[in-house]
């Protein structure tokens, strides 16, 4: 293929010549080879292929070390050397050597957004959100919990792979963060940090005290006391540091009694000692490379107050514990999969203390869990923060995937939604939803518009799909093959134009409100 060497030379960055080049290079693989992943690097290009319904890594190069970089079937064409290889983990990592921009790092304290990817097949869509709505954004287009990668039967290896291939797919050159979120556990951190996320989001609820707004005088003081005798980390000081003062968060100031100060103390006490061994944790499983903290106190039945939050950003400066981000748990209802439910008014109210906390003893970010769908809010978060955000989605991502998957086969999507129901008072037991049956139809007898409308377009229905994403992405026949999670992949792979314009088209909405353009 002579014109092979002609046209890399004509292209050398030139996104005009991008095509002539991809058509060339499929050609020479026999595969499909996206324009927009090319890349130029030294003495060549890289670019990926979609190959016999597999993702292919494609390298043409006059430099052997580019070659060399990946594993994979050598030849030469026209005097340069050509390498077709796996869009696997280990190549993954080679790409991210090649291309620093996809090596997750930091990315303070600039407006960052989670999109959470429960397939693996979301990353451009998310990548053209960022690019045609996103201006200032810092994208995490890896990110997962714990929770949810054993339901998805996903390792965080995987999860990186994925995001990092989809972000080379899209054409992505800015940075990247990529968020293990909720942690919980040593091994957690170890294992993430191992796969070579940065960004880690420790969950302390294990160790709240959930009810700590409802116990009486002497219950309080019982439990304050219980913290002194066990030694926890910090409970010691917290009298004589706090008692009786006064900060001002500018337009308003908090004074800690003693009620205020202990029922603070014994609802997250126990979890500060948590966080201060998991940040501990973090630092030696890192071994010096950079990263990030975010605390998430947001899953806890009560809200968390000015006066706590304020309470938790004293101690944990005080212990030497820098945070990007802190997500309270806010007034009101936050739902999965649908928007924010309660009193806007007052969420802003409460939101302008929050914040202040934020700047005043940080800075640090405000984040919002649960983010998916919670179009009410975002204009207020974006504006009383003043870009100092961060919002974590995932579900939704999900949940548009089934929408171009249902519209490219409409008895596929009838199956899911059919599946679904059959799941959901099982899989509805851990989430905070507000769905039921009776509230949305059965699959049978709707036409598929009707269906889309009943299950993506209303609360109830989409709740249902929210919740059982881990039973349809992993239930296989009797013969240990999968049911849906294999026929998913295959249409979205096959629709991959649709399942990029459906997903670009609703995160596309959240970053415009959270950027303070109407919708």
């Amino acid at each position: 293929m002579p014109e092979l060497r002609h046209l890399l030379a004509a292209y050398g960055g030139n996104d005009e010549k991008a095509p002539d080049l991809a058509a060339a290079l499929g050609e020479a693989v026999s595969g499909a080879v996206a324009a927009s992943s090319l890349r130029a690097v030294d003495g060549g290009v890289l670019a990926l292929a979609d190959k016999d319904g597999r993702e292919c890594v494609v390298a043409l190069s006059s430099a052997s070390s580019t070659i060399e970089a990946f594993a994979g079937r050598r030849s030469t064409v026209d005097g340069l050397e050509l390498l077709l290889g796996p869009a696997d983990v280990s190549n993954g990592a080679a790409l991210r050597r090649l291309l620093p921009n996809l090596t997750p790092r930091p990315l303070g304290l600039a407006p960052s957004f989670g999109f959470g990817d429960r397939i693996g097949l979301a990353t451009p869509g998310h990548a053209a959100a960022v690019f045609a709505e996103g201006r200032g954004l810092a994208p995490i287009f890896c990110q997962q919990s714990i929770r949810e990668m054993e339901r998805t039967e996903r390792t965080p290896d995987e999860v990186m792979r994925d995001a990092a291939w989809g972000a080379f797919r899209a054409g992505w050159t800015g940075p990247v963060g990529a968020d293990a979120d909720h942690l919980k556990t040593f091994k957690d951190v170890d294992d993430l940090a191992k796969a070579g996320f940065t960004f880690f989001t420790i969950d302390p609820s294990d160790h709240v005290d959930q009810q700590a707004d409802d116990h009486d005088a002497a219950a309080l003081e019982a439990r304050f006391q219980g913290l002194l005798d066990e030694t926890v980390e910090g409970a010691a000081e917290i009298l004589d540091l706090y008692l009786g003062k006064s900060f001002d968060l500018g337009s308003a100031a908090v004074a800690f009694d003693e009620e205020t100060l202990k029922r603070a103390a014994v609802k997250y006490g126990r979890a500060l000692a948590h966080i201060y061994a998991m940040a501990a944790r973090a630092e030696k499983a890192m071994e010096g490379r950079p990263f990030e903290l975010e605390i998430s106190v947001d899953e806890t039945e009560q809200p968390t107050t000015i006066a706590e939050h304020l309470f938790l950003a004293l101690e944990l400066k005080r212990r030497g514990v820098p945070v990007v981000s802190l997500a309270p748990r806010f007034i009101g209802d936050f739902e999965k999969g649908v928007d924010y439910k309660g009193d806007l008014r007052a969420f802003e109210d409460a939101l302008v203390l929050h914040a202040a906390v934020a700047e005043a003893h940080g800075p640090y970010k405000i984040s919002l869990h649960s983010g998916s769908d919670k179009f009410g809010v975002y204009p207020l978060i974006g504006r009383v923060t003043k870009g100092r955000w961060h919002v974590k989605t995932a579900g939704t991502s999900y949940l548009e995937a089934l929408r171009a998957a249902g519209r490219a086969d409409k008895d596929f999507f009838r199956d899911v939604v059919a599946f679904s129901r059959g799941r959901f008072d099982t899989d509805k037991a851990t989430y905070h939803i507000s769905a039921t049956l009776d509230g949305s139809p059965p699959a049978e007898g709707q036409s598929a518009e009707a269906l889309e409308r009943a299950y993506l377009d209303e609360d109830n229905g989409r709740q249902i799909l929210h919740v059982t994403f881990g039973s349809v992405l992993t239930v296989r026949d009797e013969a240990g093959a999968s049911v849906f999670k294999d026929r998913l992949t295959a249409l979205l792979k096959e629709h991959g134009s649709l399942h990029e314009a459906v997903l670009a088209e609703h995160l596309g909405k959240h970053l415009r409100l959270l950027g303070g353009r109407s919708d």
